[in-house]
């Protein structure tokens, strides 16, 4: 289940003009590494574009008789999508193939299965029971469907609907958020529930079948004894507050990758690609330099990637024939060229110290901490964060010092005692 609590407390820190997380540790984001590791998707192909053609009801109820099997009727047609409730009743219907199913049943049930996990998981929107049916034509040669990166479409999708929800009028979020929430798990120890029994898996990959991505691991009973759920000021506090041992930077060792699938690390070479990712309409643009620590080599500081701050407000919405490859033309070259813009740095051989440069850079470009520091947090009721109060009180001990600087060696008397008065006057409101 989705913790929207916890999806929350992400999206206030996420920066769309970076496409990182913004944390007290430094900034860190979902790369294709963690696509590709935690759920397999291949990463490595061609960007997922196509036509925006003009189709009739009538021109989806053929394509779907052909790609899916099953004709549906035309109130299950929202313009260019589809309800969900339609697809899943054929599935229903016959939920397994008979021994008797030729090779375009088999291909036309593969489809079924991909298209609703393409459209109703990986790249959902915000629509919620229809599915885009642009994905659909895509699946027709089924030997060609594993050629696309549908990791970094995905990842882009995801992109999308955050720089989206960041904004303050904004107040809903799609995308696979499942992702989202596993990547937190994965590297931010506050946010993690206990692991206390792994389910079984045999039944969803049988023998005979590659074994699981690194996520099925998340596939347990899980208990919140030392975390919360579905509380939003506890999540905020806990980024507020996470200290440098609260954050896994490299939760996947050499060891556990190889452990993997090959269908978990074949597309490794480009994990730390520095270009524009696509997804039809949407184009983000994937920046690994900005979290190489991530990857365990040294963090610099990053330079600007010549980016429009205000892609997330475009879309396909009155835009029909549009051929997206065409117009994401400037974009496509770094792609395609992608092995050229792979991200180099010397091996992370120790955690960063306080006074490192980039750190210094860090801390001056952002914003530490997103609750409201609170002069007197006793006077309020239910949970008190920590975090704001620690901060109040750091912003007071720092005017104090800069007062204290500004004295000299040898304030004059008068000056002393104004000193004095600040300090207790600054102190009562801490206390």
């Amino acid at each position: 289940m989705i913790d929207r609590s916890l999806i929350t407390s992400l999206v206030e820190r996420w920066r769309p003009e970076t496409h990182t997380f913004h944390f007290r540790t430094g900034e860190a984001t979902i790369t294709l590494q963690d696509v590709e590791v935690l759920y397999g998707l291949p990463v490595n192909g061609h960007p997922v574009l196509g036509n925006k053609l003009i189709r009739t009801i009538g021109d989806w109820q053929n394509i779907c008789q052909r790609l899916l099997g099953f004709t549906p009727c035309p109130q299950d047609f929202n313009h260019n999508s589809l309800k969900v409730f339609a697809l899943n009743a054929h599935m229903l219907r016959q939920p397994q193939l008979t021994d008797m199913a030729t090779q375009d049943m088999v291909n036309q049930k593969a489809r079924c299965y991909m298209f609703w996990m393409i459209a109703g998981m990986i790249m959902v929107d915000t629509s919620g029971s229809f599915l885009k049916l642009m994905y659909l034509p895509m699946l027709e040669d089924v030997n060609a469907i594993g050629s696309y990166s549908w990791g970094s479409a995905t990842l882009a999708c995801l992109y999308h609907f955050l720089c989206k929800s960041s904004q303050s009028n904004q107040n809903e979020i799609a995308g696979f958020l499942t992702l989202l929430q596993i990547w937190a798990w994965e590297r931010v120890t506050v946010l993690r529930p206990q692991v206390i029994a792994q389910r079984d898996i045999r039944n969803i990959f049988p023998a005979g079948l590659p074994k699981g991505p690194h996520a099925t691991r998340w596939f347990a009973r899980f208990s919140w004894t030392d975390t919360t759920k579905h509380v939003l000021k506890v999540f905020r506090d806990a980024l507020d507050s996470m200290t440098e041992d609260q954050f896994i930077w490299e939760p996947y060792s050499d060891e556990l990758i190889e452990s993997l699938p090959d269908y978990c690390r074949i597309g490794r070479d480009i994990w730390r690609v520095r270009a524009p990712i696509f997804c039809w309409d949407v184009v983000e643009v994937h920046l690994p330099d900005r979290v190489m620590r991530q990857f365990g080599l040294k963090q610099m500081i990053p330079t600007p990637f010549l980016f429009d701050s205000t892609h997330f407000h475009h879309d396909r919405r009155g835009r029909p024939n549009t051929n997206w490859e065409l117009e994401h033309a400037q974009w496509l070259p770094f792609w395609n060229q992608r092995l050229q813009y792979i991200c180099e740095a010397p091996i992370n051989r120790e955690p960063l110290r306080y006074d490192d440069p980039y750190l210094i850079w860090f801390r001056r470009i952002t914003r530490l901490v997103i609750g409201n520091p609170t002069l007197r947090p006793q006077q309020q009721q239910g949970y008190v964060p920590n975090s704001t109060a620690y901060e109040t009180m750091v912003r007071y001990i720092h005017s104090m010092v800069d007062k204290a600087k500004s004295l000299g060696d040898q304030p004059s008397m008068e000056e002393f005692y104004m000193f004095r008065a600040m300090v207790r006057n600054e102190g009562r409101k801490i206390v």
